[in-house]
């Protein structure tokens, strides 16, 4: 007598890739460099069921290669001479898009947020990019872009000291600032060059 078999039905990769980043993020400071090399550096985290789980470079590269709704965040850590600190920030969302095909949006929102400080008061600046999927979650405090911030920083948006902890990164020292600076500088003349070579093409 024949039988019928249960095939099970294949899961789409479309599916697979969904569920694996649809809670991932990637951040970088412009000021902050590696103990390894001492060069800057961008971190690719997802959320699993331990928690935030460092990506390697192959998943980090498979992340911003394909469309996803993003939040997207660039924000200055500043500091006053009387000590006061603050966090100047620029947000935007981008549904379904491939984050690696929107470069002028950071040049935009990275000029946007300095324009607002006085440059002399910045000590880094960085970005940071979170997916979502399904329904946009609800972040009324927009936490999610104070990853890695001071401690100092977190601490005026919230009082939860376990969140503080878990996101916290370090704060303002004079040679994050000295080598924010030099960066800043740098970026501001290659810019400047790349904008004269496509005005002139």
């Amino acid at each position: 007598m024949k039988t019928n078999r249960k095939i099970r039905k294949r899961h789409s990769a479309i599916a697979r890739d969904q569920r694996l980043f649809a809670n991932s993020r990637v951040w970088t400071w412009e000021g902050l460099t590696s103990p390894v090399d001492n060069k800057q550096y961008t971190t690719a985290e997802r959320w699993s069921p331990f928690g935030w789980i460092t990506m390697g470079e192959d998943l980090a590269h498979h992340l911003v290669n394909c469309p996803r709704n993003w939040f997207v965040g660039v924000r200055a850590l500043c500091r006053a001479q009387d000590g006061k600190s603050w966090m100047e920030s620029r947000l935007f969302d981008l549904p379904s898009y491939n984050i690696q095909q929107v470069e002028n949006l950071y040049h935009e929102l990275r000029a946007d947020a300095l324009n607002a400080q006085r440059t002399d008061q910045v000590y880094d600046l960085g970005w940071i990019c979170q997916t979502w999927h399904g329904k946009k979650p609800e972040d009324p405090l927009e936490l999610w872009h104070y990853q890695y911030a001071p401690a100092e920083i977190i601490r005026q948006v919230t009082d939860n000291q376990k969140i503080i902890t878990r996101m916290a990164g370090p704060g303002f020292s004079q040679e994050r600032y000295d080598r924010w600076q030099q960066v800043n500088r740098e970026y501001l003349e290659d810019r400047k060059r790349v904008l004269e070579q496509e005005n002139a093409a």
